[in-house]
Order: structure tokens, then C-alpha cells, then sequence
């Protein structure tokens, strides 16, 4: 990757946006790219969290391992999106999640120690990130409600219909952002439970499915299944 794409970032993120130009040209100098291939971990669960993160291209899944060893998906980070960064403002020390890449990514690698230092000289760009907080608190707080009031079934329809560019539509066509069983594990249901429903949505001609795209014959159909 080019540095030209460094520097970009670095002027055009939100997170460093706000920052003085003599300090993005230090963040220059200490940020680095890094690329991965895909399934290739980030981090582990446990690791100590000395930086943060920015997705430049690709994706990063973020996930919990149980101890029965099954893997929650949390979050799915795509380009533009940060992780890691809320750990600079806790006792935290150590990564609470596992991040593995979802196909080949370059990720913006961030110290935290220096980004803080600036932080605190630059209180617009330190508001910005507190912003980012509360939108990332209020998604989280939206999923908690999400996997407790609704059942699968709705779970499913809303989340296929949140794919959708035009929620006024009547028919659409959509791609599965990533592998069927991540988007299960997100939703909180088995693979199993998620494969019985999209054929129950295709028996129903709400649907049809090849791989990852989707053809919605009925979008707002698709929204009240399961209510």
C-alpha cells in the first residue's frame, strides 16, 4: 500500500480529522499498514491492547470464544470503521476479543499512548471520539434488545431487510455482507436455525437464494416475517 493512502486517512478520519497537522505528521510517523490474508488473526482475546485499529480495506470479525468453545460474532468491522480505541479510556489492559480478517485486509495499525497524548491536546478531536463511543453504545444497546425481545425469526426478517438501499421498496436484490454461519452466530441462532428459516422465506416466496445474493421478492413481507 502506498503511503499516500497512510496520509489520507490520517486527514480524513473523523478520529484524527481534528487534530493539528504537526501532530497527524507525528501519527505519520509511528502509524504503520498492515496487510493480512483472509481467516489471518489480528489479535487474541487476552492480548495486550497497546493499539487500536482503523479497516482501510476488507473486513475484521470480531468475536467471543465461549468456554464450550463456541464463537460468538460481536461485530463485523468494514472500511472506515475503527476498533480498539474505547480500551484506551479503561482499566482494560487486555483485548476482550479475538479479531481475525474476513478475506485480504490492510489494517491502520495506532498506538494508543501516543494518540491519547494528543487527545488531551486537542479537545474537538477528543470530543469526536467520544461520539464514536456513544453511537457504538447505543448499536450495542439496540442488538441487546434485539437478540431479547424479538425471536429468530424476526431477527432474520429485520436483519435482511436492513440490507436493503431502499427500505420503500417492493422487491430488491441483496448480498450476504459475510458467511452464512457468521451472520447466525451474530443474530444469536445455530447455522441450523438460520438454513430451516431462509427455506421457509423461499417456501413462502418472500425469497430466493444463490450463495451470498439474494433476490426479495417482497421486502416488506420479508420485514413481518416472524411477528
Amino acid at each position: 500500500m502506498s503511503e499516500s493512502r497512510l496520509q489520507v486517512a490520517l486527514r480524513e478520519h473523523f478520529l484524527f480529522s481534528a487534530l493539528p497537522e504537526n501532530a497527524r505528521d507525528v501519527l505519520y510517523q509511528q502509524c504503520h499498514v498492515i496487510k493480512l490474508s483472509n481467516d489471518e488473526v489480528l489479535f487474541h482475546q487476552g492480548d495486550v491492547a497497546t493499539r487500536f485499529y482503523i479497516v482501510l480495506t476488507g473486513g475484521v470479525n470480531l468475536f467471543r470464544v465461549s468456554p464450550d468453545g463456541q464463537a460468538k460474532v460481536i461485530e463485523v468491522i468494514k472500511p472506515d470503521g475503527a476498533f480498539a480505541e474505547a480500551l484506551m479510556f479503561m482499566d482494560q489492559v487486555c483485548y476482550p476479543l479475538n479479531a481475525v480478517a474476513m478475506g485480504v485486509s490492510e489494517i491502520m495499525v495506532i498506538p494508543n499512548k501516543l494518540y491519547k497524548e494528543m487527545l488531551l491536546a486537542a479537545p474537538q478531536s477528543a470530543l469526536k471520539v467520544m461520539g464514536s463511543m456513544a453511537v457504538k453504545l447505543h448499536r450495542r444497546i439496540t442488538e441487546i434488545e434485539t437478540l431479547t425481545l424479538q425471536n429468530t425469526r424476526h431477527r432474520l426478517g429485520n436483519y435482511l431487510f436492513g440490507l436493503a438501499h431502499n427500505p420503500a421498496a417492493s422487491k430488491c436484490q441483496l448480498q450476504l455482507p459475510m458467511a452464512k454461519q457468521l451472520i447466525a452466530s451474530q443474530l444469536g441462532m445455530q447455522p441450523e436455525t438460520f438454513s430451516r428459516l431462509m427455506k421457509e422465506m423461499k417456501t413462502q416466496g418472500l425469497i430466493d437464494v444463490k450463495g451470498a445474493d439474494v433476490m426479495v421478492y417482497d421486502l416488506q413481507g420479508l420485514r413481518e416475517f416472524g411477528h
